[in-house]
């Protein structure tokens, strides 16, 4: 929770301090994807080394150079030294996030993970609803002559402190890692059954899902407060807005098992990502009630399909590559991060904001496609017993 906190606290707060220096949407995506790029190449190998060495372990690396990254942003004026932070943070919660998802993948190897999953990402979603209350309070209160736009350097100091805070918790997390010696097999079997995993056509549609639901919650983070902007719309209000997408999405996670041995994941993905897409197209053109009632189909749409992806992936694989395919699954978000935001930000450039968030609508429209063509493992009243 923690960890969220902080993280979307920092890419509220950069976007905010781009705007303040007189940036274009396409710096803003730029920005977007910069949270991306160093962590695309570290995904897979931060699972596999979670693997090996255990979840928590790579948990904490990633807060610590979350936390530098965020000290730097502080010290460092300008765009290009923004855009290297955002990259250093980007790659402190990419591996915190691979660590975190590996241990509850470890601890879960013999059973079910639909409930583990959900219960990691309602926590999560915890992170997300106060992140933006709190850092969008903390840098109002002194941005007295500054129109809407917020007191950055006060909201990444807090966001700093929350990333510091999340460290001592993670000694506990050793306990899931003793799981590892029991699954651990050799290195040319690790290989060579990655290598069949690779090959699978349902991972990879899988990916392609999960990759354009997630690039959904980086668009809506960094292009939000250009919205907010253009309609006078203050930071608290633009962190309450955001927060109750976050709250909706932890109700939605509670009890998730249960509601996929009901209905099965298929269902599920379809219903909740076409809230989402709809919610995108109604966004741009209504005023701020309609708004918070677009951030509720928002909170369904981005806060189901996350922890049934991550569930949905465990389930292709053996024990002992879960930290693996995890981490592929962040790589190709990561990819999706990447170009996705760069894409939409050229599109945002003659159209607006409403082009944004359009774009992004028939982004999701193509992941309702694949999902309607997948097998994704888990039937209504199947049991949740692991492969």
């Amino acid at each position: 929770m923690l960890t969220q906190a902080s993280s979307v606290g920092v890419r509220l707060m950069v976007s905010y301090r781009a705007l303040d220096e007189g940036t274009d949407p396409l710096f803003l995506g730029m920005l977007a994807a910069s949270f991306a790029v160093p962590a695309l190449c570290t995904a897979l190998p931060a699972g596999r080394l979670a693997d090996r060495v255990g979840g928590s372990a790579v948990t904490l690396a990633g807060l610590l150079t979350a936390a530098l990254g965020i000290a730097a942003m502080l010290l460092l004026p300008g765009k290009g030294p923004l855009l290297a932070c955002s990259a250093a943070v980007g790659l402190g919660h990419l591996l915190a996030m691979v660590g975190q998802q590996a241990s509850v993948a470890h601890a879960n190897a013999t059973k079910g993970s639909d409930n583990a999953f959900g219960t990691l990402a309602a926590a999560a979603s915890l992170g997300q609803l106060v992140g933006p209350l709190v850092a969008t309070w903390v840098a109002s209160l002194t941005q007295a002559g500054r129109g809407p736009n917020p007191d950055t350097s006060a909201g990444l100091f807090l966001c700093f402190g929350l990333s510091v805070l999340a460290m001592p918790v993670y000694l506990w997390m050793h306990r899931s890692d003793r799981v590892l010696a029991k699954n651990r097999l050799p290195n040319g079997q690790v290989s060579a059954d990655m290598r069949v995993l690779m090959s699978s056509r349902g991972l990879w549609r899988l990916l392609t899902v999960s990759g354009a639901v997630l690039v959904t919650v980086d668009l809506m983070y960094a292009f939000v407060p250009m919205w907010a902007i253009e309609e006078n719309i203050s930071a608290a209000t633009v962190g309450a807005l955001l927060a109750l997408r976050a709250f909706v999405s932890v109700v939605s996670r509670v009890g998730l098992g249960r509601l996929t041995r009901r209905f099965g994941r298929k269902p599920l993905l379809i219903v909740s990502i076409a809230a989402a897409a709809i919610s995108l197209l109604a966004l741009p053109i209504l005023g701020i009630y309609g708004a918070a009632v677009a951030m509720i189909g928002l909170g369904l749409g981005l806060g189901i399909p996350q922890p049934l992806t991550m569930s949905w992936v465990v389930s292709l694989t053996k024990p002992s590559l879960h930290g693996a395919a995890l981490g592929l699954r962040m790589t190709v978000n990561q990819l999706a991060q990447i170009g996705l935001p760069l894409g939409v930000g050229a599109v945002a450039a003659p159209l607006g904001v409403v082009g944004i968030f359009w774009a992004n609508a028939a982004l999701l429209a193509g992941a309702i496609a694949i999902v309607v063509g997948s097998e994704t493992g888990q039937e209504p009243e199947a049991s949740e017993s692991g492969p």
